[in-house]
């Protein structure tokens, strides 16, 4: 038994405890960590059957199909009066997903669902927030027997010529430089594990991302600010991590009603190596030059205009999956006590 599943968060093989009181529905992504949470179809059924008396696993065929299945195990619990607790069994992609299918533009299918995560991926930068251990036996007991609290999400719009593109994260929103980390990782295909992978790609998205010149807009506690920024990377966290790690909201809460925003002006490659102990120390929103606010509302858009050569769309990621780019602005709001999360808060 590794160290982070031992008691209180293990049962053991024949223990007779079991969460009787609540159903359990798994949204399960075969395709996670590489595709190795495929190969544990056998060890969650069991380890599922000892932590709940009603246990439903749904696994997923391919992108778009968490959120399907989150909806669908929302209305179904709606429909019937009941209480479910929905797990995400992947990584923090698959957690994006589901969060989406529960609660598609910051609004609840049913306030009667719990979310919780059984983590088996990459970063799984949301399960520390949620302060839910690694192993599959140590999560499968906090899903049962954890903290439930309500806690905010980010609600997204991004405008595209007419349309307007809207989603939700838990977690961290990435503008500039992130999203391309993100591509990074994803083309790596993450065989190295969470630091490893990211690591390479934020090197290597150092070498191909160039800077672009924002307008950045924010609204929260210390009032208003309106600010043109040569942005190489920000950081909007309702969480604490991303990145497998990076440290990038230290001070704030899921449930404090603000964002921690960090903004990065450019910075050689040759910088790096001394200020990746920053990321993961807490502290990058003291680099010089660094712009950090707590914010409930903020707003983005590339400046575009022939000195700085064609107009490039600002990119973007969500709970670090990186999302289509467009061409106007991107606005995130915070939507307050939206979701409730079972996490392993209190524990000793």
């Amino acid at each position: 038994m590794s160290s982070s599943e031992r008691l209180p968060y293990a049962r053991q093989e024949g223990h007779g405890a079991r969460n009787r009181g609540e159903r359990l529905v798994i949204i399960a992504n075969p395709r996670s960590a590489g595709g190795r949470t495929g190969a544990l179809r056998e060890r969650l059924e069991r380890a599922a059957a000892r932590a709940f008396e009603q246990v439903e696993i749904r696994w997923t065929e391919g992108p778009g199909h968490a959120a399907e299945l989150a909806g669908a195990a929302a209305e179904a619990a709606e429909a019937a009066g009941r209480a479910d607790i929905v797990a995400a069994f992947g990584g923090d992609g698959t957690c994006h997903e589901v969060v989406n299918g529960l609660a598609p533009l910051g609004r609840l299918r049913s306030r009667r669902i719990i979310f919780a995560v059984i983590p088996s991926g990459t970063g799984g930068d949301l399960r520390r927030s949620l302060e839910t251990p690694e192993g599959l036996e140590a999560a499968l007991w906090v899903a049962s027997t954890g903290v439930t609290l309500p806690l905010d999400v980010g609600v997204v719009e991004r405008e595209d010529g007419a349309a307007l593109l809207q989603r939700v994260f838990i977690n961290v929103a990435g503008i500039g430089m992130n999203a391309e980390v993100c591509r990074h990782a994803e083309r790596s295909g993450k065989r190295f594990g969470g630091p490893a992978t990211f690591l390479s790609a934020i090197a290597a998205s150092m070498r191909d991302y160039r800077p672009m010149r924002a307008r950045w807009r924010w609204e929260g506690p210390e009032g208003q600010g309106d600010e043109e920024i040569e942005t190489l990377a920000a950081f909007c966290a309702n969480g604490h991590w991303c990145g497998a790690g990076l440290w990038v909201g230290r001070d704030g809460s899921m449930a404090d009603g603000l964002f921690d925003l960090t903004i990065l002006r450019p910075f050689s490659a040759l910088q790096l190596p001394g200020m990746l102990p920053r990321a993961w120390a807490g502290t990058l929103g003291d680099l010089p030059g660094a712009r950090r606010v707590r914010a409930w509302k903020v707003e983005v858009a590339p400046i575009h205009g022939a000195a700085r050569g064609s107009a490039r769309a600002l990119p973007v990621e969500l709970d670090g999956e990186p999302q289509a780019d467009v061409s106007g602005s991107t606005r995130i709001a915070l939507g307050r006590d939206r979701l409730q999360v079972r996490g392993g808060w209190l524990r000793p």
